[in-house]
């Protein structure tokens, strides 16, 4: 990477963890709209994978005694089995291949979140969370987004809201590193990726001290719209980039 990239890389980590510390929404979704236009996309999905790992790690660190890690069995099994197919996948895909498909899953993913995000109603039961977890795996495998689906499940079977943080955190905790291991063994982990972890991580810490400061002066409501539309407008930039 030359410095121009480095600049970018910052640039990206600091405004992807400053809106998570403000709206808790998912790092890895905003990372993973820009960073394959830095790195190969493998180079990229593997990236966002760590960092999103350490995101939720600092989560994880603070609620440890709240975690109900009974309830992250099943989803975190459909994710690890789900997650090895899946970058299986993404291996033997072009480069082009797979910034186009991000494309168009940020485009749907935009969709959800703007018009069925928390209106999507599931029981908590031990197959819907084996689903779910399928689903996050497969995500998670391709792009490095597998947080929808496991949002809808956990946000359903955690009865007690300040049980459902700590679980989450966990459950991304335990999968992206199954998710690193997998895509480090399939080739994934490059210079590039250590280069990018050594800039990402002072971009989380800055964009993080940031967000807490000025927690109070944003809507969460009002930035997450406004990320949902630039998801869009990314995802048709990578279509077109890809067809044009």
């Amino acid at each position: 990477m030359d410095l121009i990239q480095i600049v970018w890389l910052a640039v990206i980590t600091v405004i992807g963890s400053y809106i998570q510390s403000v709206s808790g929404f998912g790092f890895g979704i905003f990372a993973m709209l820009f960073l394959p236009n830095l790195l190969l996309f493998t180079e990229a999905n593997m990236l966002s994978s760590i960092l999103s790992l350490l995101t939720s790690a600092t989560v994880v660190l603070a609620t440890f005694r709240q975690i109900h890690w009974k309830n992250i069995t099943f989803p975190a099994l459909g994710c690890i089995a789900a997650s090895l197919f899946a970058v299986a996948f993404v291996k033997s895909q072009k480069n082009e291949t797979m910034v186009l498909l991000l494309g168009i899953a940020m485009c749907l993913l935009s969709l959800y979140f703007f018009f069925f995000s928390g209106k999507i109603k599931i029981k908590p039961t031990w197959y819907a969370g084996l689903i779910a977890g399928v689903l996050s795996g497969i995500m998670g495998g391709l792009f490095s987004t597998g947080g929808p689906p496991a949002v809808i499940y956990f946000l359903q079977s955690e009865e007690d809201s300040d049980r459902y943080l700590p679980t989450i955190s966990a459950y991304f905790v335990l999968t992206n590193f199954s998710l690193i291991v997998t895509k480090a063994v399939a080739g994934f982990i490059t210079v590039n990726v250590w280069l990018g972890l050594a800039v990402g991580v002072v971009g989380m810490i800055v964009g993080s001290l940031i967000g807490k400061s000025t927690r109070e002066k944003i809507k969460p409501a009002v930035l997450k719209k406004i990320v949902y539309a630039v998801m869009a407008c990314g995802g048709i930039v990578n279509i077109l980039k890809v067809l044009m």
